[in-house]
């Protein structure tokens, strides 16, 4: 659930631009919609895991979203999950699982997904990867009971470090990203021509 901004840039004309918006917002109401507390409060375009709130409360809410300033917040369930993975996404078709821990911020060599499980994630990696058209991206999904639920998916700028990593991932990632990036270069296609809003822009051609 994505919520107006507490802070606005200079220009904007409140009356006019936000009008469409209703105030004082309905906390109690918008916390309903998201399944009730505790609830997630985050920054859209954040990443690292900074402006990332879980809270227990509607004050203690109020107050981080007070203290969000131009930043673009999303309020979001909170999901209890019992296990967790990240995919590294390449060329919106190449989908790497791995199970992690976003607790301890690590990943693990091998993950414990059952068949059934992995096609699912896979598929539902490449559907968001498809429709953003983001050709390098990570999704994660909190799994409970066995079900996945994309928590996180606009990141097309995702952390590669080895050190973050490990070598059995960074692997993967350097021999795929050059890949990539060899193909592409070896194409005719132009990177604009793969998004959908740049065929919208041309009459849907």
């Amino acid at each position: 659930l994505v919520l107006p901004n507490k802070d606005y840039v200079p220009g904007i004309v409140h009356n006019e631009s936000l009008r469409n918006l209703t105030y004082p917002m309905d906390w109690n109401a918008l916390v309903e919609k998201v399944g009730g507390l505790p609830c997630i409060l985050k920054d859209a375009h954040g990443g690292g895991w900074k402006e990332v709130y879980v809270v227990n409360n509607v004050p203690e809410l109020i107050w981080h979203y007070n203290e969000s300033g131009l930043l673009t917040m999303i309020l979001q369930e909170y999901i209890t999950w019992d296990n967790y993975a990240r995919c590294m996404c390449l060329g919106q078709d190449e989908i790497y699982v791995m199970k992690y821990d976003p607790t301890k911020r690590k990943y693990h060599d091998e993950h414990d997904f059952s068949p059934e499980l992995y096609a699912r994630i896979v598929k539902d990696a490449t559907s968001l990867c498809n429709a953003f058209g983001y050709d390098m991206n990570t999704v994660e999904f909190a799994i409970k009971d066995g079900v996945p639920y994309a928590i996180d998916f606009m990141n097309p700028a995702p952390d590669m470090d080895v050190n973050s990593l490990g070598k059995v991932h960074f692997d993967w990632m350097v021999t795929h990203m050059a890949d990539m990036c060899i193909r592409m270069a070896k194409s005719k296609e132009a990177t604009r021509d793969r998004y959908y809003w740049g065929k919208l822009g041309k009459g849907g051609k």
